[in-house]
């Protein structure tokens, strides 16, 4: 129909016109700014993808900024690391020059006053060390966090060191440590180190403690500190650990007072509470006058190992029942005095040779004689007494090192301790229980070794005698009146290869050695009737009279074993409680170290034993600059693996937004010249339209 009301043509090539004009506008804007996402309108739902991976491409962009941060920081550490360990090798060259024997004393000192001016130049390397304003190696940064990732949980931790001279080459110098049991004092001639005597232990050196000062761990301290110049060997005071009893339901809970050195508690027990409720009543009692006493209470949190007392500086502990309490209400020690255990290390590497005069007792600085190597953290167990039954043997649940029990010891590992005609058996011997010890030394990394075993007899006093009975062998003697020490020793020593031991005049008495450690057993008689013990010279071992009769009947001396680990380590009693555990010599408690700390800035080579002493600070030091060193390598190992795991993602976000957003320009062109072809055409077309109506003009005019 002609019409001049609708012009439906034009009205088409009008919208085809405005269609092709926005599709040519579209295109010319996505060929100018690249991107196929210009608004929201281009892609409603592609916007909000573009915007969070466009956020995320800024954010790995940003955390790669922060890696490179880190890795700046590691390498100024690394370097600077690098300039103290060459400078410690320097110094380690000083003090190999001071140790030996070749330099001389102005040499030495003038070695010392180089080493000064380069551990000074450590600590200025050390507070120099900086980045962006954080100190790297004084210890004042610490631990830091670092952003490495886009994700709040994306950090990495590092802790700076701190390598000032004070803190390098820090060292507990590992040792021997005593089983600190006996609270006599130490009297001169007792305890010879190196050949050097120790004079007797003061009371005066003990302010702590509140009885028993003489006898105490720092008293004997301060005696053989005395002489550790001519020594070489110091002594450092532990920790005091007095081990809890067993207590039970039928010991009967009872409230009283108890003195903890010198100072009265009120303890409150019940009928009817729990043990472990009663434990933790006397804990807490302890445990509120800890400043007072100096000691410390420890729940062991079971009736079979009762309360520990403990007394940090190492000061005797001291404790006291009234009549109504006891060790066995209240699960801590007998009453008595205690005192801890010391630690003695060489200060110049040499070993640790320790003995006594003939009059001198040894156990009264909780020690025994040997050689001792100073490179090993050790700890000898007590010597037992003797025995004339069949002594204590260690079983499965006695004993526990670094935390593993130690199985119980087997006959079959000892073939030296004779006990089918004595009173000892093989498995109680000091050869079984270090076999046994050294069974789990893969774990434990303690060995243990059966101490040669050494009985010193005293008061010799001639008599009648006319059969011995050492390791399973009867000697037939002709001991009289007019018998000397010697005749006795001679009678020993004829039988040395069958008995294993070896006998010897020390002047009061006789002493036996077994150098292989097997226990040793010895009686004697006359026509069959007792002896006086002190016609063998040991009428301080063998009580009025020796054992008679028979082998069989003879009194059984175990040799003690020494325990050595390359570090300090633990010894604490099993399952079965204290009892056993205590009965074999062992002691709770962490053995072989010093509690003396040892730097670098304490060292003075200007000495020969000095600068042997400094050589092991040095070398720790080093060990722990090139373990700082190979930290910082692993930071910048993680954070070369950090820059490639960013740096890839952010590559893989980045082509993929290319992909969203990015402008495809052979299409876009393409779209483009449709576009504009279609615009002519409607032009064209439009114009077309708008004549056909003229049309109508024509119509009328006839």
């Amino acid at each position: 129909m002609l019409s001049i009301y609708t012009n439906m043509d034009a009205l088409t090539a009008q919208t085809a016109m405005v269609s092709s004009t926005k599709s040519i506008s579209a295109s010319m804007q996505r060929l100018s700014t690249g991107q196929q996402i210009n608004s929201a309108a281009d892609n409603a739902a592609g916007i909000a993808i573009y915007n969070s991976m466009n956020a995320q491409i800024m954010s790995y962009a940003t955390a790669l900024n922060n890696v490179h941060q880190v890795v700046g920081m590691n390498n100024q550490a690394g370097s600077d690391l690098q300039n103290i360990n060459n400078i410690l090798m320097t110094m380690k060259n000083l003090a190999l020059s001071s140790a030996s024997g070749t330099s001389s004393s102005i040499a030495r000192t003038s070695n010392q006053t180089l080493y000064t001016q380069y551990r000074a130049q450590i600590d200025a390397i050390a507070n120099a060390s900086n980045f962006n304003s954080n100190n790297l190696l004084n210890g004042s940064l610490g631990t830091a966090n670092f952003q490495v990732g886009i994700n709040a949980g994306n950090v990495f931790t590092e802790t700076f060191p701190n390598a000032l001279s004070s803190n390098l080459g820090v060292i507990a110098p590992i040792g021997l440590s005593s089983f600190g049991s006996s609270v006599n004092p130490l009297v001169s001639g007792d305890l010879l180190i190196n050949g050097v005597t120790v004079p007797g232990s003061q009371a005066s050196s003990d302010t702590l403690s509140s009885a028993s000062n003489s006898g105490s761990a720092i008293a004997k301290a301060t005696a053989i500190n005395s002489v550790s110049s001519t020594s070489g060997v110091s002594a450092s005071v532990g920790t005091n650990l007095v081990s809890g009893t067993s207590v039970s339901n039928s010991s009967g809970a009872a409230s009283g007072t108890l003195t903890i050195n010198g100072l009265a508690i009120s303890v409150s027990q019940s009928v009817a509470s729990t043990l472990s409720a009663n434990r933790t009543s006397i804990v807490a009692a302890i445990n509120a006058s800890k400043g007072a006493t100096g000691v410390t209470a420890i729940d062991t949190g079971d009736s079979t190992h009762g309360i520990d007392l403990q007394s940090n500086d190492g000061r005797n502990i001291t404790i006291a029942f009234d009549s109504n309490l006891s060790s066995a209400n209240t699960g801590l020690a007998a009453a008595g005095t205690y005192s801890g255990s010391l630690t003695l290390r060489s200060t110049n590497s040499n070993p640790i040779v320790l003995s006594s005069s003939s009059s001198g007792n040894m156990s009264n600085v909780g020690l025994n004689a040997g050689t001792y190597s100073s490179s090993s953290a050790m700890y000898s167990t007590m010597k037992r007494a003797g025995s004339v039954v069949a002594p204590l043997t260690m079983s499965a649940n006695d004993v526990v090192i670094n935390g593993l029990a130690v199985s119980a010891p087997l006959a079959i590992s000892d073939t030296s301790t004779q006990a089918t005609t004595t009173s000892a058996t093989k498995a109680s011997s000091a050869i079984a229980m270090a076999s046994a010890i050294n069974a789990v030394s893969s774990s434990t990394h303690v060995t243990a070794v059966a101490n040669p075993n050494v009985v010193v007899g005293t008061g010799f006093q001639a008599g009648n005698v006319d059969s011995i009975y050492l390791n399973g062998v009867t000697i037939g003697v002709n001991l009289s009146s007019t018998s000397s020490i010697s005749n006795v020793v001679t009678l020993f020593n004829q039988k040395t290869g069958q008995t294993g031991v070896s006998a010897s005049s020390n002047g009061s008495g006789v002493s036996l050695v077994a150098s292989d450690g097997r226990t040793i057993s010895i009686g004697a008689s006359y026509q069959g009737a007792a002896v006086d013990a002190a016609t063998l010279g040991m009428s301080n071992l063998l009580g009025s009279s020796a054992p008679i009769a028979s082998p069989d009947t003879t009194m059984s001396f175990i040799s003690n074993v020494t325990l050595s680990s390359p570090s300090a380590f633990t010894v604490s009693s099993g399952s079965a409680g204290n009892g056993n555990f205590t009965a074999l010599g062992f002691k709770n408690g962490t053995f072989g170290a010093s509690t003396e700390i040892v730097t670098l800035a304490k060292q003075d080579i200007s000495t020969q034993s000095g600068a042997k002493n400094a050589l092991n600070v040095i070398n720790a030091a080093m060990t722990w600059v090139s373990n700082q060193q190979s930290a910082v390598g692993g930071v910048l190992n993680a954070m070369d693996y950090q820059t490639s795991y960013l740096s890839n993602t952010r590559d893989n976000l980045t082509a993929s937004v290319s992909s969203l957003a990015g402008t495809d320009y052979a299409q876009t062109t393409t779209e483009l010249a449709k576009s504009q072809i279609i615009q002519q055409a409607a032009t064209a077309m439009l114009a077309q339209a708008n004549v056909s109506s003229q049309l109508v003009l024509s119509l009328l005019k006839h």
